[in-house]
């Protein structure tokens, strides 16, 4: 929809004057008869749908920004599992070496690994905020404790 919007827009710039108004239901009442009418015959024929097959798109696609998270508690993992960067400081670089054994980067995106459990997705904050929300007391939401909520999400 967003592309039709931005298309719109641009049709729009070469009127000089335009003006964009609501009609209400009661005022577009020709075209609600009009519309049951034609619904409404009943003819030998019967209802087809014709289906028209685009070669290419109606709409140009725009250009989608991707978020990048950046200084999160993966990043220091993430850039020594792709690139091998590492502290200055010995102590934390040895303790980033030792932590990142258990994770691994998989199409970009930072697993960690377990013995026995499947590869789990690293979040950011608001991801996870997002997630426990929605586990919680949004789609899947029946406001369970937070034992039977941590291991819903682990499972999700």
């Amino acid at each position: 929809m967003s592309a039709y919007l931005s298309a719109a827009h641009q049709l729009l710039q070469k009127f000089q004057p335009y003006e964009i108004r609501q009609i209400p239901r009661s005022g577009n009442s020709h075209a609600d008869a009009l519309s049951r009418l034609a619904s409404a015959i009943n003819d030998k024929i019967g209802r087809k749908v014709p289906v028209e097959i685009l070669s290419q798109p109606s709409t140009t696609t725009t250009e989608v920004c991707t978020v990048r998270y950046e200084n999160t508690w993966m990043s220091p993992i993430y850039a020594f599992l792709t690139d091998g960067t590492l502290p200055t400081d010995k102590s934390q670089a040895r303790k980033l070496r030792y932590r990142s054994a258990r994770y691994t980067v998989i199409n970009d995106v930072l697993y960690k690994r377990g013995y026995t459990t499947p590869y789990l997705k690293c979040l950011t904050r608001e991801q996870g905020d997002y997630i426990l929300r929605e586990v919680h007391s949004g789609v899947c939401g029946d406001h369970s404790g937070s034992r039977s909520l941590a291991h819903k999400v682990f499972r999700q």
